[in-house]
């Protein structure tokens, strides 16, 4: 296990919470490392894989929003192989359940996890949930410590990927899901960051069809 922290915030508690967990399951083979500056997703796990000592091993790289079964795991092991193939899984991203629900009761998050045009769509556009193994990241030089905030850093590490002997591996998953939370997207952002959060935020929010119908609501003044 290797924790990578950010900043010196609650730094202390976090490790004293880290090393009772481990002390009373008896588990010694974790790392604690900690980085300074703002929050970088892409620099937190290049940080992690790198700092890994011991023998080559299968990297699966997920964020906490995502729920998946196990299933998914016997695909990641099949569809990565040090030298030859990575997986990158398209995601099956869910709506807001707000409005997916807005006229009927709201199932449990896991009752939830249906794959249907008005429940979902395939999250084409994401790079950031993928298998491979670390002598291969180490070997395109993995991600691009460079960026900050959200975003950016999976496309490119998927884009080096695509320009190697590699074979990539890209497909829906059934057995992946994303689950639906706001997203704000910082003005601080770089242009093209920036512009893809606003892309990803509209897309997650509903169908067309479901938009179409919010918008009749507003504009004759049924709004709920």
């Amino acid at each position: 296990l290797t924790i990578v922290y950010f900043g010196e915030e609650s730094r202390s508690e976090v490790f004293s919470v880290l090393e009772s967990t481990a002390k009373s399951n008896h588990f010694r083979n974790y790392k604690f490392l900690t980085l300074d500056g703002p929050f970088s997703r892409g620099r937190g796990l290049a940080e992690g894989a790198e700092k890994w000592e011991q023998n080559d091993v299968l990297m699966f790289f997920c964020d906490v929003d995502i729920w998946f079964d196990t299933g998914f795991l016997d695909r990641c092991r099949l569809n990565a192989s040090p030298g030859k193939k990575v997986y990158y899984p398209m995601v099956f991203s869910l709506y807001n359940p707000d409005i997916v629900y807005a006229d009927k009761r709201r199932p449990r998050p896991r009752e939830q996890l249906a794959m249907r045009r008005d429940t979902g769509f395939w999250r084409d556009f994401g790079f950031g949930m993928t298998c491979q193994y670390r002598s291969d990241f180490i070997a395109v030089k993995g991600f691009d410590k460079k960026i900050e905030g959200w975003g950016g850093e999976d496309v490119k590490l998927y884009r080096k990927y695509v320009k190697s002997a590699i074979v990539v591996i890209r497909s829906t998953d059934r057995g992946m899901y994303h689950f639906y939370h706001e997203k704000y997207c910082d003005p601080k952002l770089s242009k093209e960051q920036f512009k893809m959060c606003l892309g990803s935020k509209a897309l997650s929010e509903a169908s067309h069809s479901q938009l179409g119908m919010l918008a009749f609501k507003v504009q004759n003044g049924n709004a709920g």
